[in-house]
């Protein structure tokens, strides 16, 4: 009885995992998709004298939050 319960629990956990990393690939697209949209935002609105300021700025606000995420990732393990 013991082993079907266990069996249960790990194709739940297999499941759960599976839709977290396709969960993880949605989210990866979509950011991509807003960076790319914010970038030709910038290089639509925004003067060509000015446009590289923003798009610098995009990229570090981008870099600072992946670092951050991934300082949390790692302390949590």
């Amino acid at each position: 009885m013991e082993e079907a319960e266990v069996k249960k629990f790990d194709l739940e956990d297999i499941l759960k995992k599976i839709f977290i990393v396709l969960a993880v690939i949605l989210l990866v697209i979509s950011v991509w998709g807003v960076y790319t949209s914010l970038n030709e935002l910038i290089s639509i609105w925004i003067g060509y004298k000015y446009a590289p300021i923003y798009r610098t700025l995009l990229n570090l606000a981008v870099l600072i939050l992946a670092i951050y995420v991934l300082n949390l990732l790692v302390r949590k393990k």
